[in-house]
């Protein structure tokens, strides 16, 4: 009772004292506002110091608190890969800034969000300015990216961490049979092992072959563009990583090619000064990201826009919240505002989903299918557009995948937990009906499915696969045997979706946007990124409030552990049949 005391105190007071604290920073907010001009001068023979670190996301939240000095009121821990892609832009082409630093900390991002970050420096280095990369330890991601630069500098006892790709799977099978717990599936598709975790306690012949597959594709892909940035031989990059020899011998690195120098950070100043001509008694003169880029200026509204949509997370049967990172009916309103906009000459739609919901995927199939009959829609697929992320894709006008995007999963499946013997033979609970009719209670939780109740959900499933085929084949121009024979649930990478002509072409939003311009004929537009995220103040409000266990386990080193449990908890949760991508892929 005298915690429960406490407890309540507690909340009282913190009702009482967040308005009162978030009121009086918005006070001083506005009398820094009121201030002057904060936009950072660039001087000449500066360098852009991208400071990679934290989350690697696909767009980031404009923080007034930035400008000011409100440390505690500003995260940089996520960086959007919007704001990377426009930073590198804007400098290619500013003449004050000479060159790019990479300062690679420990970051999270996917293979495809480092292909279109590498290959905005890549575009960046045409112009004659430098790309140096400087790191105390380099992950194979960081190590991928780092490669696009001119030289790759190591702490000289930090460690190269590059020995190939490897995906692993969690399964909770013995968890279910020890709580009692059945789990009933009804699926389509050899390749379909979204199941797989709830029915087995290893994976199946036929995922183990999908996953080999799309893993050799990635490694072929990430090896090549090394081999050609380093130029290294791809053998000698195969040796290397088959027998370990880059772990733990910095000097192997050196001289075979991989790392240019071992290097203390004053050793890199001093090779930075000498390289730009600058007394070495001067420091190199760094803009950051979080400062260039409030230098970027914007192209305003103009007639002719091109809409950018996003569609990032699961697809769920409910309104969406962009925060959350979720797909719901609000991303076909948001197709449909674009179609109807008569500014809107094109439609880029960014997916990064693994599916989920089969029903709201058809519903913005729909969206996707007006739209393009009206104006283009370029799909641009980032990490995922797999299941039911490539059912809301393949209506579009044109496909534009990354080469390691995880794509197809043409199934579909349904998840019906029973917890009639967890309820009895843990907890003592029995259950017993009446009903007017035989299947009233037709996908009952608390009991066993039928021979003919599961016949009847199997038949539903294969309607719901037969669309999917058909949707597919319509979109693509491809008969429905031969997306069939390419279904079956199975995930492809970027490279084998091009071959199978599920895409048309290879690369990054940029590609997208392009292609959307040359196909609605315009040259002078402008580009719009919707749904519109929440105003600053609102969404720190929310997060300040947001005491669930989800965000406090995402914070904590449960993080990982969170990340398979959310995936069953969404599997459990969308009711009706799912188009879903396999399982939690995590390439490492």
């Amino acid at each position: 009772m005298k915690d429960f005391f406490k407890m309540l105190l507690a909340t009282i007071l913190g009702l009482i004292l967040t308005p009162i604290v978030a009121g009086f920073i918005f006070i001083i907010v506005g009398i820094a506002a009121l201030s002057g001009d904060n936009t950072p001068k660039i001087v000449p023979q500066s360098v852009l110091e991208l400071e990679l670190k934290g989350a690697i996301v696909e767009r980031s939240v404009d923080n007034p608190f930035e400008k000011y000095a409100f440390p505690m009121m500003y995260n940089d821990r996520t960086l959007g890969l919007n704001t990377l892609a426009a930073a590198i832009k804007h400098a290619k082409e500013d003449d004050n800034i000479e060159g790019i630093c990479l300062n690679i900390s420990n970051f999270a991002a996917s293979f495809a969000v480092l292909e279109e970050l590498r290959n905005c420096l890549l575009d960046f280095k045409a112009s004659g300015k430098f790309v140096y990369a400087y790191s105390e330890g380099l992950s194979k991601k960081a190590y991928y990216l780092a490669t696009a630069s001119d030289k790759v500098f190591l702490h000289p006892q930090g460690m190269l961490e590059f020995q190939g790709l490897s995906s692993e799977v969690m399964f909770y099978k013995g968890l279910l049979d020890k709580i009692d717990l059945d789990v009933q599936i009804i699926r389509h598709g050899t390749y379909k092992s979204a199941v797989e975790p709830f029915m087995l306690d290893k994976m199946s012949e036929a995922s183990k072959e999908q996953v080999q597959t799309y893993l050799n594709s990635m490694w072929d892909h990430i090896v090549g563009n090394i081999s050609k940035s380093r130029s290294i031989d791809v053998k000698k990059i195969h040796t290397a990583c088959d027998s370990l020899l880059l772990i733990g011998d910095n000097e192997y690195a050196v001289k075979n090619g991989f790392i240019d120098s071992l290097l203390y950070r004053d050793q890199y100043e001093a090779f930075l000064c000498s390289q730009m001509g600058i007394n070495q008694k001067n420091a190199v003169n760094r803009v950051s990201l979080k400062d260039y880029k409030k230098t970027i200026p914007s192209s305003g509204y103009k007639k002719d826009n091109i809409a950018v949509i996003y569609a990032v997370g699961s697809i769920l049967d409910d309104e969406g919240d962009p925060r959350q990172e979720t797909i719901g009916y609000s991303t076909a309103e948001e197709l449909a505002k674009a179609r109807k906009d008569e500014n809107v000459k094109a439609i880029v739609f960014r997916i990064n989903s693994g599916g989920g919901s089969a029903l709201t995927s058809e519903t913005i199939w729909r969206e996707v299918d007006l739209a393009r009959k009206e104006k283009p829609v370029v799909i641009s697929m980032s990490d995922y557009a797999a299941s039911g992320g490539y059912y809301i894709a393949c209506a579009g006008s044109y496909i534009v995948a990354q080469p390691t995007t995880i794509t197809g999963s043409i199934g579909v499946f349904s998840v019906i937990p029973n917890f009639e013997k967890l309820l009895a033979n843990k907890l003592g609970i029995t259950i017993d009906r009446v009903t007017t009719n035989p299947y009233a209670d037709l996908i009952s939780v608390t009991r066993k499915m039928t021979a003919y109740e599961r016949n009847v959900l199997q038949k539903n499933v294969e309607n719901f696969y037969a669309t999917f085929i058909q949707r597919v084949a319509d979109g693509r121009n491809l008969s429905t045997t031969f997306v069939d024979s390419i279904g079956q649930g199975r995930v492809w990478s970027g490279v084998d979706a091009l071959r199978l002509n599920l895409v048309d072409t290879l690369g990054g939003l940029d590609v997208a946007v392009a292609k959307a311009a040359e196909l609605a004929n315009i040259t002078n537009y402008s580009i719009s990124e919707y749904p519109v995220l929440k105003e600053f103040f609102q969404e720190f409000v929310e997060t300040f409030l947001d005491n669930s266990v989800s965000s406090k386990l995402q914070k904590s080193n449960l993080y990982q552990t969170y990340t398979y449990f959310n995936f069953v908890e969404t599997a459990l949760e969308i009711k009706g049949v799912q188009a879903r991508i396999p399982y939690k892929i995590e390439i490492y």
